[in-house]
């Protein structure tokens, strides 16, 4: 099921396996130059009210969008506004530095696995190394454990990320849905992974739309960049 997009919606977008197909590596995605322009031009027709929440950093939302959308970065751990305030909604686990040295050292004997440090958590990449699953769910599950209270464990496609408690991507999209450009539209979220589905519940408790990749667009990323050419 496709949704329309009115000018009195708020969209809400993930970013990888959404907009962008999914690659070998996080840094091998590919961004179609057309995308970028049409993403504004549906921002200035929802008044403002389009936001992107993703699990990617901020510094790797604004290399891929260079118009510096609104955007929850890190799953909601970093929000900026859509007058470009940043605000730092968790900080950096007491336990980043032990995390980074013990799976830089592991991942040594795992061949295919790929770190990626963010600024509030690290991702652990098996894609290319599906056989160290296992492996990589019990170390990080470790890590996870002895850090505390203040860390969580997010299982992704192909990945896992270690990272700071409080923040998700429905309490993203609930923070955005309060503030001034957003406030009293009905929101309309998009998303691929596990990670999105309370998002997904979310925008369709608020009386919008919650849209999966899978579910709604058969799958297809090329079909949902088609469904917001056709908004804007």
């Amino acid at each position: 099921m496709q949704v329309a997009i009115a000018p009195n919606d708020a969209l809400f977008l993930d970013i990888d396996g959404t907009l962008l197909e999914i690659a070998e590596t996080p840094g091998l995605v590919v961004v179609p130059p057309d995308l970028p322009g049409r993403l504004s031009a549906l921002r200035a027709r929802l008044g403002g009210a389009l936001a992107m929440i993703s699990g990617r950093d901020l510094a790797s939302i604004d290399r891929f969008f260079p118009e510096r959308l609104a955007a929850a970065a890190e799953h909601g751990a970093i929000i900026r506004d859509s007058a470009g305030q940043v605000h730092e909604v968790t900080g950096r686990p007491a336990a980043y530095e032990h995390w980074l040295a013990v799976l830089q050292m592991a991942t040594k004997t795992m061949p295919g696995v790929l770190i990626e440090p963010k600024t509030r958590g690290i991702a652990i990449h098996f894609r290319q190394a599906p056989q160290s699953a296992e492996a990589i769910k019990i170390l990080a599950t470790r890590l996870m454990a002895e850090a505390g209270p203040d860390a969580v464990l997010l299982p992704a496609h192909m990945a896992y990320e270690l990272r700071a408690a409080g923040a998700t991507k429905d309490a993203a999209l609930n923070w955005f849905m309060r503030q001034p450009l957003f406030a009293g539209k009905k929101p309309i979220f998009v998303g691929d992974d596990t990670t999105d589905e309370p998002a997904i519940a979310l925008a369709t408790a608020l009386g919008g739309a919650g849209l999966h990749v899978h579910r709604d667009f058969g799958g297809s990323v090329a079909a949902v960049r088609a469904w917001l050419a056709a908004a804007a």
